[in-house]
């Protein structure tokens, strides 16, 4: 009878192994599709027909004997739009929290960039080929970097050097959406300004109607099971890395914050802050004559922007 009992027992062991064994496998598949689907770049070019503000801040925490300043660019067109053109957008520095700058080098910048990028369309017309784009899925990656240090975000990179699990379903306000949790792979090799991506873990909230990506919340390690059930309040007290979008009119999603915040584990990462905001995105042309209405708030720089 005893042993009876234990056959069963045992049988029922390996039953459950295996069927948790094969519902892992099908939820890594699953997941795999998805990561497949929001990877691909489907709004390419969409950007080029779009102004926007690009707010930005650095600051090496004043524990760290830094400091910290804010620019405000504007992203402008040619006035001569032609829509079947892909330009990396030209900004327009608005506002400087170390320096005023005059309304009129405002209107001078805006007219030169507006010359270039009318001179690279016409140029463009003489080419058999244009040139494409760098692939980024569509996400934009950002980069900063000062003084030896640098960080770049790269949603495509994140992707790819983390382990993924965990995908789970659910619906807000009518909205299919997909949360997958991330944790770093011990084994990726990065460059310097993604190493802190074998730092991190987080979760992934996908639209999954739209096939975007849409947020990415990242903690330091063993942080995210403390913080995953908290409000989103919370959460974001102990967040070090953010990536927002938001979605345009037109049904695009683009870039509204991305930010790192490593000052908060000066254990773990580089001792900085670094944060972009986009806003207003308006589809349409710019008037390089229209260089007064700006707005009168201080903000944000970068060495370096990629966007398609």
């Amino acid at each position: 009878m005893n042993i009876q009992k234990i056959v069963i027992i045992s049988l029922l062991f390996v039953s459950s192994v295996l069927f948790l064994t094969s519902a892992a496998k099908a939820q890594e598949s699953e997941i795999d599709r998805i990561i497949k689907e929001v990877s691909v770049n489907t709004q390419k070019g969409a950007i080029s027909n779009y102004t926007y503000f690009m707010k930005f801040s650095y600051e090496r925490h004043k524990k760290f004997a830094g400091r910290k300043f804010t620019r405000l660019y504007e992203a402008i067109l040619p006035a001569k739009f032609s829509t079947n053109r892909i330009y990396r957008h030209q900004l327009v520095l608005l506002q400087d929290s170390e320096k005023d700058i005059p309304e009129v080098d405002i209107m001078n910048a805006r007219k030169e960039l507006a010359k270039e990028l009318e001179k690279a369309e016409n140029d463009a017309d003489k080419q058999a080929v244009q040139e494409e784009p760098n692939d980024d899925g569509g996400y934009w990656a950002v980069a900063f970097s000062t003084d030896g240090r640098s960080v770049k975000v790269d949603v495509l990179q994140l992707l790819k050097n983390t382990r993924l699990s965990n995908l789970q379903r659910r619906q807000i306000d009518g909205k299919s959406l997909v949360t997958i949790d991330f944790t770093p792979k011990t084994e990726a090799v990065l460059e310097k300004s993604l190493a802190y991506l074998s730092k991190i873990e987080g979760q992934i909230l996908i639209d999954e109607t739209d096939k975007r990506i849409i947020r990415i919340e990242g903690f330091a390690p063993g942080e995210f099971v403390k913080q995953k059930d908290k409000t989103d309040a919370e959460r974001q007290k102990e967040m070090v890395f953010l990536f927002l979008q938001s979605k345009v009119f037109e049904g695009f999603w683009f870039p509204q914050t991305v930010w790192v915040n490593f000052a908060k584990h000066p254990e773990i990462f580089e001792t900085i802050e670094v944060q972009f905001n986009f806003s207003k995105y308006k589809k349409a042309n710019v008037d390089v004559q229209d260089a007064i209405d700006t707005p009168k708030e201080r903000g944000g720089t970068t060495t370096v922007e990629k966007q398609n």
